[in-house]
């Protein structure tokens, strides 16, 4: 019987063991998203409408279709090596929402709602 009882303080101890170290674990993150489009080297601003496969508005209505609201900001950039359209978009929450979309296909690439820019400023 001591045998059973020592046996099954064992198990335990491994199953807690191993439970803890499993959520000790940090999540791993998302990697960024790949666009169709991802110019090599050193590309000037002034180059990036000409590589765009996509317009201006056709990205502008895909953002907003995936996010309805009032736009405040728009580029065309390359951020992590992707060329696409960014656009923040003020919603009916008042929230501001970044839309990413691929200029090469028109897909969204990524939804951020970003609420550290909807804190009040401090008053002095």
């Amino acid at each position: 019987m001591k045998l059973i009882r020592l046996l099954s303080a064992i198990a335990c101890a491994g199953l807690f063991g191993l439970a803890s170290s499993h959520a000790a674990t940090p999540p791993k993150e998302t990697p960024a998203p790949k666009a169709s489009i991802r110019p090599q080297g050193e590309v000037k601003s002034t180059d990036l409408p000409a590589l765009a496969k996509v317009s201006f508005q056709q990205a502008l209505t895909a953002a907003l279709a995936a996010t309805p609201g009032s736009v405040i900001k728009a580029e065309l950039e390359v951020e992590d090596g992707n060329l696409m359209y960014s656009f923040e978009i003020v919603g009916p929450d008042k929230k501001i929402t970044e839309v990413e979309i691929d200029a090469g296909n028109g897909k969204v690439l990524a939804i951020d709602k970003d609420d550290a820019r909807d804190e009040k400023p401090e008053k002095k």
